[in-house]
């Protein structure tokens, strides 16, 4: 008992002691601040984005769904009314003290003058401190009525080219303009974030410090605003001269004109089997043959590359290699829409590419269709989004290139989307019914059950109860206008969605399509990842990204001509190697991006290379992997080693484009490969045929199957020798056959 009274004992001298340190700070404060206070302070527009700039009231910390150490706060400050109520009429008031404002817990604990889990925050003479201080001095009162809308949020610079040898450290300044015209300087209270941390320091205060070149993106948060400072601290090359390059399209020009400020040089073209190939494999997911590679070289047209872009964009592999890129965001697979759904969705997706239809009637119909999933397969849309809140997720990152599911439990924070817009667009789902037609039955492929029929149906008013408010909110488009009230007849809330998301005045829909075909086809997006589009999360290029755009638009928001001139570009036609001097990068796009290719291509050229009739168990037909209609490849090892994904995410990063060691196990010794080479009828046969009277053609239609090309002198009389040297010949063809399907060359696109 003794020992308890005297730890108490001595904590209160403790308290007192701190307590006394923080009235002789408070008492030269109270000084200063009444000589140079121009006005009251704003708890909404000063006290709660300083806690939150503090990280206070973020997610670990008081922030969190049952707070820490006793004080819980809404995350980010979403509901001002209640932080206020918290702040100063909890905890008996000894949280903000007005009438003894030197006792307040709330400069206390973040000062440092008393034990506080979150650590020091600010001392005396920060902003903080004097932001938080003069409040309590002024008596501690909200502002709901008198606080001012944020209409703008202006940063400056918003950016900058720093030249070699100049100070690397830049001053960020933003300003807020406010309902009644006035603006405020708030830097003090915003927050900042830097995309790449490496090389690069912000203050508090906005003063961003590089230690190298390099370019940043800094985020700058404040209340409901967003803005971006683009800084570029450029290298010291200075005898750079630029090399001038063939300027083919919009897209060049965008590339090119950046690589000159930077002063980085671009690689060189490709050659022109490497360009065959590479053009090959991003339109249809397939290598040329042989023979086709023998008529491009033979073909003397000067145009010829433009008239292979042609051929290959009215080959049916194109449709069938882009239908499956929109199944995989689509979330096409068997367990949800059954085997016979499956299909009938994939040859509905695979009849839109080869239509070439317009992007808006494509997802027009992917919207507002109804109906049986067999005999209007695009009402599949709404059976794989089962309820409200994941077909709204799916739409905006699909769509729109963005991601809803930070504004499900609380504001976004990092963008502009709210509870309400998240809540808004889940409305326009909500009244759409699901009924399961009783017509289960054996697949005679899969050799089980499967899921039969569905119906969707309308039913009811398109509205939906947001949570945090427990107000109803009826049916709006992310940043469109809310459905009248005297629109509410069937389907009209997905008419409204989808009359304002192919809108000529909505620009996101085609930058957000354009972004993702040049990914698909260069290997980067021009906002990365794809499906992130957020002022954040800027275009490194903006110049391209627009070109993109209205290059779409032009095109009638159709697929081929917008694909036709990217592959076009001299930018998609530029080699992997680096130049000599002064090289440009990938996320440049001064030079070809170089990865892994997909488990379906892959798989596919496996085959094509070796001439193997691989028998499928999963289709009718015995399809390609790249036609294939499931998610789910039944046991083959293969692909799901590659990254084929699994369809649970509309997003492309679910497919995996990593390089891993059992990847190389396959490729070495795996179960796909042994039986395209072991084959008795594939292409080896054809090959010992052919070396019998000719050993140099049967080298060379091996290397232009596998590799895309004709073997150099060196690896003809390699290969010869090899041959030689074995007693089983085919055994040692095999062996080559092997050898080209484990090079770099064959397994990357370059």
């Amino acid at each position: 008992m003794r020992l308890s009274f005297l730890r108490n004992f001595t904590s209160t001298i403790r308290q007192r002691f701190c307590l006394l340190a923080l009235v002789c700070l408070m008492a030269g404060l109270g000084a200063e601040r009444a000589d140079a206070s121009d006005g009251v302070v704003s708890f909404r527009r000063e006290v709660l984005p300083l806690l939150t700039k503090l990280g206070c009231n973020s997610g670990p910390c008081h922030g969190n769904l049952t707070g820490k150490g006793g004080l819980r706060l809404s995350l980010r400050g979403e509901d001002a009314q209640n932080d206020w109520l918290t702040l100063t009429h909890d905890a008996y008031g000894r949280r903000v003290s007005t009438s003894v404002p030197e006792a307040s817990l709330l400069l206390a604990k973040p000062g440092g003058l008393m034990p506080h889990e979150g650590g020091i925050k600010f001392r005396n003479g920060d902003s903080s401190f004097r932001v938080i201080s003069q409040w309590i001095v002024q008596g501690a009162t909200d502002d709901p009525n008198q606080a001012k809308q944020l209409e703008q949020l202006k940063v400056t610079p918003g950016q900058v080219w720093v030249e070699p040898g100049n100070d690397k450290t830049v001053r960020i300044q933003v300003l807020a303009r406010w309902s009644d015209g006035t603006s405020t300087d708030v830097t003090h209270l915003s927050v900042f974030d830097i995309n790449e941390t490496s090389g690069a320091t912000i203050s508090a205060l906005g003063e961003f410090q590089a230690d190298r070149p390099g370019e940043w993106v800094v985020g700058v948060r404040y209340l409901g605003g967003h803005g971006v400072s683009r800084l570029v601290f450029l290298e010291d090359n200075p005898d750079f001269v630029w090399k001038e390059m063939t300027e083919r399209t919009a897209f060049d020009k965008a590339v090119f004109n950046k690589l000159k400020r930077l002063r980085r040089l671009p690689s060189a073209e490709a050659t022109a089997n490497v360009l065959m190939r590479r053009v090959y494999l991003d339109l249809l997911g397939v290598l040329p043959t042989p023979g086709e590679i023998q008529a491009y070289e033979s073909d003397p047209a000067p145009e010829k590359y433009e008239k292979l872009v042609e051929r290959l964009l009215d080959r049916p592999e194109f449709a069938d290699f882009w239908a499956l890129k929109w199944a995989d965001l689509l979330r096409n697979e068997p367990k949800v829409m059954g085997s016979k759904g499956n299909w009938q969705f994939q040859r509905w997706l695979r009849d839109q590419f080869s239509q070439d239809v317009s992007m808006k009637e494509f997802a027009r119909e992917l919207i507002t269709t109804t109906g049986s999933t067999w005999s209007a397969p695009a009402s599949s849309f709404h059976r794989t989004n089962r309820d409200p809140a994941t077909a709204a997720e799916t739409f905006a990152q699909v769509f729109l290139g963005y991601r809803f599911q930070c504004a499900k439990c609380h504001n976004h924070p990092s963008d502009i989307w709210t509870q309400n817009d998240y809540y808004g667009l889940a409305a326009t789902f909500a009244n759409l019914r699901r009924k399961e037609i009783n017509n289960v039955r054996r697949d005679r492929f899969d050799k089980h059950e499967v899921n039969g029929d569905v119906v969707v149906y309308v039913q009811g008013r398109a509205q939906m109860v947001q949570p945090r408010t427990g107000l109803t909110l009826d049916s709006k488009p992310p940043g469109g206008q809310m459905l009248k009230d005297d629109d509410h007849g069937p389907n009209a809330a997905l008419d409204h969605l989808a009359n304002w998301l192919t809108s000529d005045q909505n620009r996101q829909f085609a930058r957000n399509l354009a972004n993702r075909v040049w990914f698909h086809l260069v290997g980067r997006g021009v906002v990365d990842p794809v499906d992130d589009f957020r002022d954040s999360n800027p275009p490194s290029n903006p110049e391209l990204l627009d070109a993109l755009e209205n290059a779409f638009i032009e095109g009638g928001y159709r697929l081929k001509p917008l694909a036709r001139q990217i592959v076009s570009s001299t930018v998609y036609r530029l080699g992997a190697h680096p130049s000599e001097k002064y090289p440009a990068t990938e996320a440049d796009f001064g030079r070809s991006t170089v990865r892994i290719l997909s488990a379906e291509v892959l798989r596919d050229i496996v085959d094509q290379a070796t001439g193997y009739q691989r028998p499928n168990e999963l289709a009718p037909n015995g399809q390609r992997a790249g036609q294939l209609a499931a998610a789910n490849t039944r046991g083959e090892e293969f692909m799901k080693v590659f990254g084929k994904p699994e369809r649970l995410l509309s997003c492309e990063c679910e497919r995996s484009e990593e390089t891993t060691l059992a990847q190389a196990f396959q490729m070495i010794n795996g179960q796909t490969v042994r039986e395209a080479l072991e084959s008795p009828g594939n292409r080896i046969s054809r090959l010992l045929e052919m070396a019998g009277h000719d050993p140099e053609a049967a080298i060379s239609e091996l290397f232009m199957s596998a590799l895309s090309r004709r073997p150099t002198t060196t690896e003809v009389n390699a290969s010869r020798a090899f041959l030689a040297r074995s007693m089983n010949q085919r055994k040692a063809w095999e062996d080559l056959v092997w050898a080209t399907l484990n090079a770099k060359e064959f397994l990357f696109r370059h």
